[in-house]
């Protein structure tokens, strides 16, 4: 099982937010560049990189895109061949998946141009959705929220093996436009019929937990990954993220009996809640 640590960006900073809220941010004063550096000396075989701002507005800055080159450049000098790069936030276009891939991104991750089309698949119609984003007190805009109706059907295989569909949860609801938004449908459905589409990489985030530090809810987990209809000649990646806030998480997840993947993990490895070496000798 992986152990992934975050690095969460804002502006190049490295900052956590607390389930996914703008207003309550934490910042750590430290240099992106020097923690993958870190990470990487370590041990870890992928790291998590997240652009929020490109999350909640759809766009990767472009102070947060310099400091994604330096990152890439550092894995490549260090350790090309072992540490992956994981990159998300605001990703919406086949020709971004394209561009990060071709920069040394290994796995583009993808959230709401994908996921949304599947909502509206599921019977839900534009102004469903719209009345869904109006209650979150925010404007439901088509051609940024799906700026390519058509993506999925646009992705070749190799591409769509390079993609992590990000998979939000909010209790029994799907969040979307950077957690912003919560459109009431099962993840497990959407999970089963993208991976009828070709998919096979997921990340699912319980939102609810997400920067708390109060403990992973495996039950969350385990009930969206026993609900998904696997294709039994597939091999299906599960990553999964939220509330970890001690080691006890990771022997917990450890010992589920759930084909996770790995786990991403960012406030308790700042915090110093857990120890990164320790768990990657235990668990990965």
């Amino acid at each position: 099982m992986l152990i992934i640590p975050a690095i969460d960006l804002k502006k190049s900073k490295v900052v956590r937010l607390h389930k996914g809220n703008f207003e309550n941010v934490t910042s750590y004063g430290l240099k992106p560049e020097n923690l993958a550096k870190d990470f990487i000396i370590k041990g870890v075989r992928r790291i998590h990189i997240v652009s929020l701002l490109g999350a909640k507005e759809g766009k990767i800055l472009e102070e947060d895109l310099a400091v994604i080159k330096e990152i890439v450049k550092i894995r490549d000098f260090i350790d090309s061949q072992k540490c992956a790069l994981q990159l998300g936030g605001g990703i919406r276009k086949q020709s971004e998946i394209k561009q990060f891939i071709e920069l040394g991104i290994d796995y583009v991750i993808v959230g709401t141009a994908i996921v949304l089309p599947q909502v509206l698949e599921a019977n839900f119609t534009i102004r469903d959705i719209a009345g869904v984003y109006a209650r979150a007190d925010k404007k439901f805009q088509v051609d940024r929220e799906i700026p390519e109706p058509d993506l999925i059907d646009k992705l070749k295989p190799e591409i769509k093996e390079r993609i992590i569909v990000g998979i939000d949860v909010s209790r029994d609801s799907v969040a979307l436009s950077g957690w912003l938004v919560a459109v009431p449908i099962e993840p497990s459905w959407v999970i089963t019929r993208l991976i009828e589409k070709g998919y096979l990489r997921f990340i699912i985030t319980d939102t609810t937990k997400d920067g708390t530090l109060a403990g992973i809810d495996i039950e969350v987990f385990s009930r969206i990954i026993n609900s998904v209809k696997q294709l039994p000649d597939r091999k299906i990646e599960f990553l999964i993220a939220g509330g970890i806030g001690s080691e006890k998480d990771i022997e917990i997840i450890a010992n589920s009996g759930l084909p996770v993947s790995g786990v991403i993990t960012g406030k308790a490895l700042y915090e110093g809640k857990i120890q990164l070496h320790t768990l990657i000798k235990k668990y990965q």
